[in-house]
C-alpha cells in the first residue's frame, strides 16, 4: 500500500478529515515530512508503527506503556533506534504482529523495512479504533 493510500484509510478509520491532513498531522506531531514528500512510496512497517503510535500518543492521548522489555523478543527491534519505541508500543498492544521470517518458530522479527498486504493493514487500522477516541 502506498503511503498516501494508508493515510486516506487511516483518516476513514479515525474520523480525521483527509483535506490538509499532512499539515495538521505534522503540526500535531503524528505525521512527518517524509509522509508528505513520498506519498507514492510503499509504506514500510516501521512507518505504519510510527504513525499509529504517534497518533495514539499525541491525538488520542494514550500514554506509552512504561515497560517495553517484552518487545525485545523481536530480534530486529533495535535495528532502528528511532523506531524502537514506536514498534514496541504497537507490538505490545497487539496492533501489529511480529513476523516469523524463518518459518521455524525460532525468531520473531518485526521486519521494519518490510510491508504488509492491504488486508493486514486494514486489520491494524481496525485495531487502532479500540485505543483512539
Amino acid at each position: 500500500m502506498r503511503t498516501d493510500d494508508f493515510i486516506r484509510e487511516f483518516c476513514k478509520v479515525t474520523g480525521e478529515e483527509y483535506q490538509d491532513v499532512y499539515i495538521r498531522g505534522r503540526r500535531a506531531g503524528w505525521l512527518e515530512e517524509e509522509d508528505e514528500l513520498y506519498p507514492d512510496r510503499d509504506i514500510s512497517r516501521k512507518n505504519v508503527a510510527r504513525i499509529l503510535h504517534m497518533y495514539l500518543l499525541k491525538v488520542s492521548m494514550v500514554p506509552d506503556l512504561p515497560y517495553i522489555s517484552l518487545a525485545s523478543a523481536l530480534k530486529d527491534l533495535y535495528d532502528c533506534m528511532i523506531c524502537a519505541n514506536h514498534v514496541a508500543q504497537v507490538y505490545l498492544r497487539g496492533i501489529m504482529d511480529a513476523k516469523n521470517l524463518l518459518k521455524e518458530g525460532e525468531f520473531l522479527w518485526f521486519d521494519l523495512d518490510g510491508s504488509d498486504d492491504d488486508d493486514d493493514i486494514f486489520i491494524q487500522l481496525t485495531k487502532i479504533k479500540y485505543f483512539s477516541n
